[in-house]
């Protein structure tokens, strides 16, 4: 699994600010009081390291269909999560897309999921870059 995007666990296990989130451990196991239940062994254990979003946060993949080769290295995925709902977070897609840095070729959304097929020409860092400035890593909530 990649963990590029994966987020760091936050100190003390306080939560971003924003509507509450379940956390989840990176293979999938929901985190309470620090703590998940490791089905694989039926042990309880204390949760270190990395984990991610996961319902009600909105849980979101970027792919891009069309990497090229370049001086950089090129976008090819990302994966995020959002305290926003769904239809704040396409509404922040739909003003990445009117910059024109790249085009949707395969959209589909769901309560608690978007992913995105999409094709631009941008390095990794440009197009990390771009998603943050609109808001679409790891958004919070804007009410």
């Amino acid at each position: 699994m990649n963990t590029e995007n994966v987020q760091p666990q936050p100190p003390s296990g306080q939560l971003p600010t924003g509507p509450p989130t379940q956390l989840w451990t990176v293979d999938g196991y929901p985190i309470v009081d620090g703590k998940y239940l490791d089905l694989s062994t039926g042990e309880i254990k204390t949760h270190e390291g990395l984990l991610t979003g996961g319902p009600p946060a909105l849980t979101v993949y970027w792919h891009n269909k069309l990497p090229k080769h370049q001086k950089e290295q090129p976008f090819y995925a990302a994966s995020a999560f959002s305290l926003t709902s769904v239809t704040d977070y396409l509404t922040r897609v739909g003003d990445l897309l009117r910059t024109g840095i790249c085009t949707v070729d395969s959209l589909s959304a769901t309560k608690y999921s978007v992913n995105l097929v999409i094709m631009t020409q941008l390095s990794n860092n440009e197009f990390i870059e771009a998603l943050g400035r609109h808001g679409l890593l790891h958004a919070g909530s804007s009410s």
